[in-house]
């Protein structure tokens, strides 16, 4: 097996990087996330997993751990192969996957080519225990309050939005939420 892989990268495509590791040159799946944000001859390391099949070896990339697991937990879905699995991520992200299994919203998942509300409805239910959400993976209470204190201060929802994903984790009362995100939307 291929755990990870450090390359530079010689190419990009629709779906896959060329990465060329020591004159050998691999093609390898990655999310559109990962394409739209690494460029040609730009170093990188992904942790991989080779998906063996009949006709061909197909490896697969990933910029953390976290997401090659998620992508693992995906791919033993009845249902769901390696491609699958990639478009998932690629499209709804771990964040929103998280949030979607959560609060058990299958109309995120059904977005995704090839997932079909039951496919989705299969999705959350074999993946709800196994998640690890984080104190930030979905809007809280305290970030609603947040959100709501901002807008009502003239600031754009797509602003608070974005200011949340900055305010540290281990913050988790309202009132400091709204203080970190407006010394973050001020710049100091």
């Amino acid at each position: 097996m291929i755990y990870a892989i450090f390359g530079k990268i010689l190419a990009k495509q629709t779906k896959t990087i060329i990465l060329e590791v020591n004159n050998l040159f691999f093609e390898i799946f990655v999310t559109n996330s990962f394409i739209n944000k690494t460029k040609i001859d730009q170093d990188i390391k992904l942790f991989t997993y080779l998906a063996v099949k009949e006709e061909a070896f197909q490896l697969y990339g990933f910029e953390s751990e976290e997401e090659l697991n998620y992508f693992k937990l995906l791919k033993k879905i009845s249902g769901i192969g390696p491609k699958s699995a990639i478009n998932i991520l690629s499209l709804v992200g771990i964040n929103n996957l998280e949030k979607a299994i959560l609060e058990k919203d299958s109309n995120v998942l059904t977005k995704v080519s090839g997932i079909g509300s039951k496919i989705a409805e299969k999705i959350i239910l074999e993946l709800k225990g196994k998640i690890k959400a984080t104190i930030k993976t979905y809007t809280s209470i305290d970030d609603e309050t947040t959100i709501d204190a901002l807008t009502s201060l003239g600031y754009s929802m797509q602003e608070s939005r974005q200011v949340i994903k900055k305010i540290p984790d281990n913050m988790i009362n309202a009132e400091d939420r709204v203080k970190q995100a407006l010394k973050i939307l001020s710049g100091k």
